[in-house]
C-alpha cells in the first residue's frame, strides 16, 4: 500500500469518525436546548444511585486512569404534569463525590408528548460541547490526511 493510498484511508477513517461523533453530540445538545426552552417543568428526588464499574477493555489491562474506577448514575423518580410516574435515569456517570446525592430534590425539564425525553438544567451542555469540538477535530485531521494523500 503506498503512502498516499494509506493517507486516504486515514482520511475516510477521522472523517467518518468525526461525523459520527459530531453529529451525535450536536443532536444532544440541540435535544437538551430544547427541552431547556419547550420542555415542561416537574420536581424529583434522586431515589437512588446506580454504580458502574469501568473495566479494562481487554484482559490484558488498561493504562487509563480511570478504569477500575466505580460511577454512579443517579436515579430520579418525578411525575409528570397529568400525575404519569418516571423514573430516569441520568445519562452520565460520576464519581460517587461529584454526583447527585440521593435524597437530593431536582429540577427536570421534559417533553409533555414524550416524557421519555428529558434532561436535569442542573446539568451543562459542556460534555457534548467536549465531544462535538472532539468530532470536528477528528473532520479537520481526515481533511488533513486527504489533502496530504492528494498531493
Amino acid at each position: 500500500m503506498s503512502a498516499s493510498q494509506i493517507l486516504l484511508l486515514l482520511a475516510s477513517v477521522f472523517t467518518a469518525a468525526g461525523s459520527v461523533i459530531g453529529g451525535v453530540a450536536s443532536l444532544k445538545i440541540r435535544r437538551v436546548r430544547f427541552l431547556l426552552r419547550e420542555g415542561s417543568t416537574a420536581w424529583g428526588v434522586v431515589t437512588r444511585l446506580e454504580e458502574t464499574r469501568i473495566a479494562p477493555a481487554s484482559d490484558a489491562g488498561g493504562t487509563s486512569r480511570s478504569v477500575g474506577t466505580t460511577v454512579y448514575y443517579p436515579v430520579i423518580t418525578w411525575s409528570t404534569g397529568d400525575g404519569r410516574a418516571m423514573e430516569t435515569r441520568a445519562s452520565i456517570a460520576r464519581p460517587k463525590d461529584r454526583t447527585l446525592p440521593v435524597g437530593a430534590h431536582v429540577e427536570v425539564r421534559y417533553d409533555r408528548a414524550n416524557p421519555s425525553r428529558w434532561t436535569l438544567p442542573a446539568e451543562s451542555t459542556a460534555f457534548w460541547w467536549l465531544f462535538s469540538a472532539l468530532g470536528a477535530l477528528f473532520v479537520a485531521m481526515g481533511l488533513g490526511f486527504a489533502l496530504g494523500g492528494l498531493s
